[in-house]
C-alpha cells in the first residue's frame, strides 16, 4: 500500500523556533529519510519552497498568488512511503508529529491513479 505524509506549516512558525531546535529537526529529518530509504519504505519525498512563492490557478485559468488550503497551514514538505499497511503509515507520521510537534496528514495513494 501506498500512503502519502503531508506536513503543513506556516512559516512563521517556524521563524519562532530557536535555531538549536531547528538543527535538531534537520538531523532528524535527514536520518528519517535514511531510515525509510534503508527499508525500502521510501518512493520519492519533497521539500516545498515558501508559500510566499506559491500561486493558485482556477479552472478558468485565472492565478493568485498564494497557496490552496483549507486549514491555513500551507503545505510544506510531502513523502510517498510503501508500507504494507495503514498502521505502519500512521507509526511513521506519528514519528514526524512528535519530532516536529505539528499534525502529519496521512492519505492512502490510489492504486488505480498510479502512472509513470
Amino acid at each position: 500500500m501506498r500512503f502519502m505524509l503531508l506536513l503543513h506549516r506556516r512559516e512563521s512558525e517556524l521563524l519562532q523556533r530557536t535555531p538549536e531546535w531547528i538543527e535538531e529537526v534537520v538531523g532528524f529529518l535527514a536520518r528519517f529519510d535514511d531510515e525509510l530509504l534503508s527499508r525500502s519504505e521510501l518512493e520519492w519525498t519533497e521539500t516545498l519552497d515558501s508559500d510566499t512563492q506559491a500561486e493558485v490557478v482556477g479552472p478558468g485559468g485565472e492565478h493568485r498568488d498564494g497557496w490552496y488550503n483549507e486549514a491555513g497551514k500551507p503545505l510544506r514538505r510531502i513523502w510517498v512511503v510503501r508500507v504494507p499497511d495503514r498502521a505502519r503509515a500512521h507509526e511513521l507520521a506519528g514519528q514526524l508529529a512528535g519530532e516536529l510537534d505539528t499534525w502529519v496528514e496521512v492519505r492512502e495513494c490510489l492504486p488505480g491513479a498510479q502512472r509513470p
